[in-house]
């Protein structure tokens, strides 16, 4: 039977500090997976969620950060990179539309007092983390090919138009 497959929008925020260093989140949730990749161990992702009505991907991405991390970001975002796949979210499975946007902090202190009982209940840490870091890490990161795509996108700046990426 084929299951009717929901939208679900979402804004996820490459967020650097003045060093170049990424915010990310190490999360579990086994109820949320890549059908076609099911990695069901914690694994590090950025700031981000879905849209709400009303929104638009980027006042999603601020929101985000404003409630994930306690940051304000007032700077110009830019829409670099984005994503299309079917996901396993609790028990259903969505066509998860992602719009990754590059912004940039001064501030490093984070405060994840806004995130939801949900967030708190997979959030399992949180820390900044340099390029090299994640290219000699071995932890998982989403998406997949984060460190290659970072070093990119810092040594030549945003594209002027979004790449896809898988």
């Amino acid at each position: 039977m084929n299951q009717l497959m929901i939208e679900r929008p979402s804004a996820r925020l490459i967020l650097l500090d003045s060093q170049d260093r990424l915010f990310l989140f190490r999360v579990h949730n086994p109820a949320v997976f890549d059908p076609a990749d099911p990695f069901l161990d914690p694994f590090w992702v950025m700031v981000g969620g879905l849209v709400d009505p009303g929104e638009d991907y980027a006042q999603t991405a601020v929101r985000e950060a404003r409630e994930e991390t306690g940051l304000v970001l007032n700077g110009d975002l830019r829409w670099v990179w984005t994503r299309e796949r079917p996901m396993s979210w609790r028990g259903r499975i969505v066509r998860h539309r992602e719009r990754f946007f590059l912004g940039r902090t001064e501030k490093t202190e984070i405060d994840t007092s806004g995130l939801d009982a949900g967030e708190q209940a997979w959030t399992l840490e949180h820390r900044w983390w340099t390029i090299d870091e994640i290219a000699a890490s071995s932890e998982r990161f989403e998406p997949i090919d984060l460190g290659a795509r970072l070093k990119a996108l810092l040594q030549t700046g945003p594209p002027s138009e979004p790449i896809t990426i898988a």
